[in-house]
């Protein structure tokens, strides 16, 4: 057990992400580039996502400890950019990361989730992305932002838990993501935020990301190019309730309205607002005037899940401290 003070603290921010609108996915094989791969989409960041703090004390060996909100857990995507990392700093070689490859650390990884994991807010990819940027600067890599960042969205994609949510979750605020790939590679177009907006969002039930990426039959691919259809029509109008509105179109002809969406969804829509399910969760979302969500959160009080209210976060992943 580690007893001493730690040598290096490194805390970073990933914020959530909500995809709307989803073009077809590409299919993946092993023999693939990675960060050439990717999806296209369209959707928003919210200032609710996951801190990661990194704590390094010097240590006989590499070893490393991972908790979500003070439990232990053995996350695959956490365990592998931690991993990625420590090969990077262990490379003793001409060219290599301007880091001394002497000293050991035991690697103390705590991530502060406040969205729900598993909903389709992007918790992996916020969790694989602050913790990219954290290890990077406290392990002193160097890495540029882009580069750290890419390192997430390998790992995301290995895992099979994410394809273009590292991009969005880079970006910030409202993007389009007009390009596959990881950042740097991948390209994304801006949407203005509306102005004194809220998000407003009721997660009923969760859904794996890996379970729906790994079924070559899952429903994206059979509404046959409405996505990459609303993706270049959201594209000329840049326009948030136009995304709201297609968001419920192609998740109704997804028929993720149904089931337990059904009756909040209907319920938004009576009140004059669209609404959209999160891909991937049983996560039912909109955006709405800020003096209209106390009574629409009044509303859906009577469905079961977590309602949240949040900001738009228009600066993406970010470190927030180290010393």
């Amino acid at each position: 057990m580690i007893t001493a003070s730690p040598h290096v603290i490194s805390t970073a921010f990933s914020p959530g992400h909500i995809t709307g609108i989803l073009e077809k996915p590409v299919s993946i094989q092993a023999s693939d580039n990675f960060v050439n791969l990717g999806s296209k989409g369209v959707g928003f960041c919210i200032d609710r996502g996951i801190t990661t703090l990194i704590r390094l004390f010097k240590n006989q060996t590499f070893d490393y400890s991972i908790s979500i909100n003070g439990s232990p857990t053995n996350g695959e995507v956490s365990r592998w950019v931690l991993e990625y990392y420590v090969r990077l700093f262990e490379q003793d070689t001409a060219g290599g990361p301007p880091c001394s490859a002497l000293q050991k650390y035991y690697i103390q990884v705590e991530h502060l989730v406040n969205i729900p994991v598993g909903f389709g807010l992007g918790s992996s990819g916020a969790a694989a992305l602050s913790l990219s940027y954290a290890l990077n600067e406290a392990l002193g890599t160097h890495l540029t932002r882009t580069q750290s960042a890419q390192i997430a969205h390998i790992a995301e994609i290995s895992c099979r838990t994410g394809l273009g949510t590292v991009l969005a979750e880079f970006a910030g605020g409202f993007e389009i993501r007009t390009a596959i790939g990881a950042p740097g590679i991948g390209s994304i177009e801006k949407i203005q935020p509306i102005t004194d907006s809220k998000a407003v969002i009721l997660c009923m039930s969760p859904i794996s990301t890996k379970s729906v990426l790994a079924d070559n039959k899952n429903n994206i691919n059979s509404v046959n190019g409405l996505g990459a259809r609303m993706l270049n029509e959201i594209r000329k109008s840049k326009n948030i309730n136009e995304f709201l509105k297609m968001s419920y179109d192609f998740s109704n002809a997804l028929r993720l309205t149904n089931g337990i969406c059904k009756g909040p969804v209907e319920l938004i829509r009576s009140l004059g607002f669209y609404c959209g399910v999160a891909l991937f969760g049983k996560t039912i979302f909109t955006i709405v005037p800020s003096n209209e969500v106390n009574n629409l959160i009044e509303s859906l009080k009577r469905f079961r899940g977590r309602l949240i209210v949040a900001n738009i976060d228009t600066e993406g992943a970010r470190m927030v401290g180290s010393n």
